[in-house]
């Protein structure tokens, strides 16, 4: 899958994968994800997405040729939407190192900073209120697979609280200047529009999907 999603971006997407940068890329089915586009599941049902933000924090590069860290402690905002959220580290050399963990989401000290601008800044839609801080991932759209007249779902998943706290560590190995978040891999396994279509606060079952969401990266 990694080798066609690159021959993909390659043909596509050259002028925007270069050294020095980190790039999201979200995906479907291995092509790259565009709102209101519409896609088919595996079993042919239509899907679609309208809204895709999430939160990344606390990187860890491990250099190529001593093995040491590189430790950046910081919140980043990301939203399909907005092009200008999609590049991370713009001065940073990616290929000298071999793999970068983060943390998907806000760990609790983050949520109850204090602060209110840049990243956390509550018109970017992601702050629920004091005693639930933030969200770390927001995905809406529409489905065939929702019974409902108008067929939408929406996922606000977050929460910090012991026992569910949601932020996720993820680590990747870095053979590219991107990283890939595959979207499909959600769906049915760890998300059953048929069952759940709408979910906005914490909970077990925000902690049980954002435990998927973090396989959804490489």
């Amino acid at each position: 899958m990694k080798v066609a999603f690159h021959l993909f971006l390659i043909s596509f997407f050259f002028s925007l994968t270069c050294n020095g940068q980190l790039r999201i890329i979200p995906s479907w089915d291995n092509k790259v994800l565009e709102l209101e586009q519409v896609y088919l599941t595996e079993n042919k049902d239509s899907i679609s997405f309208s809204t895709l933000k999430m939160y990344f924090s606390d990187f860890r590069f491990r250099e190529k040729l001593s093995g040491g860290i590189t430790e950046i402690d910081t919140l980043i905002f990301y939203d399909l939407a907005d092009s200008s959220t999609h590049v991370f580290f713009k001065n940073l050399e990616i290929s000298n190192y071999d793999d970068v963990s983060f943390t998907l989401g806000l760990d609790s000290s983050k949520n109850v900073s204090g602060e209110l601008e840049n990243a956390y800044d509550p018109l970017l839609g992601m702050y629920w209120a004091w005693n639930t801080g933030y969200g770390n991932f927001k995905l809406a759209g529409k489905s065939s697979l929702v019974l409902t007249k108008t067929h939408d779902f929406e996922f606000h998943l977050g929460g910090y609280r012991f026992p569910y706290a949601s932020a996720q560590q993820v680590q990747v190995d870095l053979l590219d200047s991107y990283i890939q978040f595959e979207l499909s891999l959600l769906f049915p396994d760890v998300i059953s529009l048929k069952k759940t279509h709408h979910l906005m606060l914490p909970g077990k079952e925000a902690f049980l999907i954002s435990q998927g969401l973090a396989e959804c990266f490489n």
